[in-house]
């Protein structure tokens, strides 16, 4: 079959087959979705022609071409080679392919080279495109300014030779923005025109999204049209609800801007109980997630900004998409978002509590070890414990020191230690600032006010009026409030300071602000006590809580529950069966009720999976004593399969239970398959107790980490259902 599949799409004589888990096309398809596409449900209205004899082939095109526009990459490289199976001469598959890596040039190269090797026999339209990627792969030695004009220039002459041509204009305002790094946009207005003609013909068209990227930086009211227009052009795309959060954000419409990244949120977690994918494979779910932690804490919505926050950190961790030493990952943002909730709502027992549980907890990752530790401190400081606090700081003078003496050796060891360069910040440098200030205020130590007067920017405003009335200096602490953010909380403190100095005008006026942000204020926190507080002080009259504005420039919006879950959720594993060495069969049911670790391999004679299972077995009395028993799934049939433990004698042990599964069904049952190719994968699935994945990895190459996966395997399967904060 591979074999067939080598010449059919490559051509010419056979080499030598690839190693079990590589795909036959070469080294840029080993990555990448290897599980065939469907045709999915609100990918918009797309017509992108391109020659192939196949219209499903064409369907899927249209569809990946609505998932580039919605920055979907995975997704779209996936319906790509959709295109590619069906009509493997389709050169246009490849382009698209291409297309979706655009942050990988190495990818893009090997995968434009098979558009390359068809051209020949496309369109004169068809050429136009992939010429101009050719063109930008190029290797040669123009600079990333001079590529980028370029490529601009060859879409300019797509959107020139073929004026009806609407995706050329989409596609060019989106390269004009996405390359604004290297060359920078002159004209905005320009674009949004061009945009403009993209809309005379298809109002409905997802470059809805590239207007408000256009904007989004510099004139946010130009794209609240798209904003309302952007989700509906394709409701599928979870990053297309998404974007109109920039727009509401930049313009201060919080609960808009929360719908819209609820919207995304949701549409995401139905896409991911589909393909058992782990969320951090999509592109900017984290950041959708965070952001819409930091919406909800806008609005004061702070329960549902601590369960969110508390649910990305429950996300399975990986050490190639979520790690802790990994900016911009759930697990980096769930721990920081926690941690400024508990904080922003001034909920100190539970923000105690949370940085010694299973939920924060210690790591040797040194960034959020260091805002782990300045949140015990700060924690401490308002829960009036100087002994917590100065055990918080003492820590993290350790990292203090140990950084420095690792960036000396370092310096010293280098070619240019010589140079006198100036010393950089350390990771822990700002928190040990802030933490000797508090600790002094606490203790009322004699050199808290010259600490208070040098610490500057390195803590908040707020933080520090606080510390000068607690010194008794109001008018120091008055002098600061022009700096609190106008957002609910620094309004609210802003009140409070100007309250405690006597400034009652001042506060009242400030109040009222604050008051008019508060609408959906959770009940129970300390600044909704307060704020009634001054409420009855203010205007005894009247109720505080304002109503939620109405706005009727929205557009069509679905009930939310409609679009997917709320919060991530492990996805319950699927049926599956396979047979034991003793010719019994074995199904998913029979090994209920205890957590099970499933290693997907490739046979005896695949040295990787060999290596996989060796050091799986040495771990498994480990496993074991977590509770976790460990499976391995082979393709081979039972008399082959009783191979590997000649070969591998650790195999035979207890620990370690063979299963055979010659018709892959439980292979293709857990996506551990390539659709394409016809030959299964290596994968590494986790199952809970109740069936539900909770890790898996599944790739051309086996997974070989024990160390970690045992220890994440821990950390998932001891996590309560939720955060049990106030």
């Amino acid at each position: 079959m591979r074999l067939l599949l080598f010449l059919v799409f490559l051509g010419g004589l056979p080499a030598a087959e690839p190693s079990p888990g590589h795909s036959v096309h070469g080294e840029a398809f080993n990555e990448g979705p290897r599980q065939g596409a469907v045709l999915l449900p609100g990918m918009g209205r797309i017509e992108f022609p391109v020659t192939t004899t196949k219209p499903e082939a064409q369907a899927f095109f249209n569809q990946g071409i609505a998932q580039l526009h919605g920055f979907w990459y995975f997704e779209a490289e996936r319906s790509f080679r959709q295109v590619a199976f069906l009509d493997p001469a389709c050169a246009m598959s490849y382009w698209g392919m291409a297309m979706a890596n655009v942050n990988n040039d190495k990818r893009a190269r090997g995968l434009l080279a098979k558009a390359t090797a068809r051209k020949d026999s496309v369109s004169p339209r068809e050429k136009l495109w992939i010429a101009a990627l050719e063109n930008f792969y190029r290797e040669d030695q123009r600079d990333k300014k001079t590529r980028a004009l370029d490529l601009i220039r060859d879409f300019e002459t797509v959107v020139q030779e073929h004026p009806g041509d609407v995706e050329a204009k989409a596609f060019l305002a989106w390269k004009i923005w996405h390359v604004r790094s290297e060359a920078p946009i002159s004209s905005r207005q320009a674009v949004d025109a061009l945009l403009e003609q993209v809309f005379a013909v298809r109002s409905d068209h997802p470059a809805h999204h590239y207007r408000i990227h256009l904007w989004d930086d510099s004139k946010p009211i130009r794209a609240v049209g798209s904003a309302a227009a952007c989700g509906p052009t394709a409701p599928g795309i979870a990053h297309l609800w998404h974007m109109p959060g920039h727009t509401y954000s930049k313009l201060r419409r919080f609960d808009d801007a929360a719908w819209q990244q609820e919207a995304s949120a949701r549409v995401d977690h139905a896409h991911l109980a589909k393909t058992f994918l782990l969320p951090d494979q999509i592109h900017n779910y984290a950041h959708n997630q965070e952001w819409l932690v930091r919406t909800w804490n806008e609005l004061g919505r702070a329960r549902e900004a601590m369960a969110l926050a508390a649910n990305l950190i429950s996300i399975p961790r990986h050490p190639e998409w979520n790690a802790l030493d990994k900016a911009g990952t759930s697990a980096v943002f769930g721990r920081t978002r926690l941690l400024e909730t508990l904080e922003r709502w001034e909920l100190w027992e539970d923000l105690a509590a949370a940085v010694d549980s299973i939920w924060i907890g210690p790591t040797t990752a040194i960034a959020p070890e260091v805002i782990r530790l300045r949140a015990l401190g700060v924690a401490a400081h308002a829960l009036e414990e100087p002994q917590r606090l100065a055990s918080a700081l003492r820590s993290l003078e350790e990292i203090q020191r140990a950084e420095r003496d690792k960036a000396a050796a370092q310096k010293k060891s280098a070619a240019t230690a010589a140079k006198k360069e100036p010393e950089k910040p350390g990771p822990a440098d700002a928190a040990i600032a802030e933490l000797r200030v508090l600790e002094a205020v606490l203790t009322n130590a004699p050199g808290a006010v010259g600490l208070l007067e040098g610490v500057g920017e390195q803590m908040s405003a707020a933080v520090r009026a606080r510390c000068w009335l607690r010194l008794g200096q109001p008018a120091k602490a008055a002098d600061l409030v022009a700096k609190f953010p106008r957002d609910l909380t620094g309004l609210a403190a802003k009140t409070e300071i100007l309250l405690a100095c006597g400034r009652e005008n001042e506060a009242r006026e400030a109040f009222l602000e604050a008051r008019g942000a508060a609408f959906a204020l959770d009940d129970g926190l300390p600044v909704t006590s307060r704020l009634e507080a001054w409420n009855r002080r203010f205007r005894p009259e009247s109720g505080w809580r304002p109503a939620a504005p109405v706005r009727h420039d929205l557009g069509q919006r679905p009930p939310l529950e409609t679009l997917g879950g709320k919060l991530w959720g492990p996805p319950q594993a699927p049926a599956w069966q396979a047979t034991g060495l003793d010719g019994k069969m074995v199904s998913g049911g029979d090994l209920a009720g205890h957590p099970r670790l499933l290693i997907f391999y490739l046979g005896s004679a695949c040295p990787h999976c060999v290596e996989q299972l060796g050091i799986f077995a040495k771990a498994a009395p480990d496993f074991a004593a977590a509770g976790i028993r460990l499976h391995a799934v082979t393709r081979e049939p039972v008399l082959e399969a009783a191979r590997i433990r000649e070969i591998l004698p650790a195999a035979a042990g207890p620990g370690l239970e063979i299963l055979c599964d010659p018709e892959k069904r439980a292979f293709r049952a857990f996506r551990a398959y390539d659709d394409f190719e016809g030959d299964p994968l290596h994968g590494t699935v986790l199952l809970d107790g109740a069936g539900r994945i909770r890790w898996i990895d599944v790739g051309w190459k086996p997974f070989l980490d024990a160390a970690f996966l045992l220890a994440e395997a821990k950390r998932l399967l001891a996590l309560p259902g939720q955060f049990s904060g106030s």
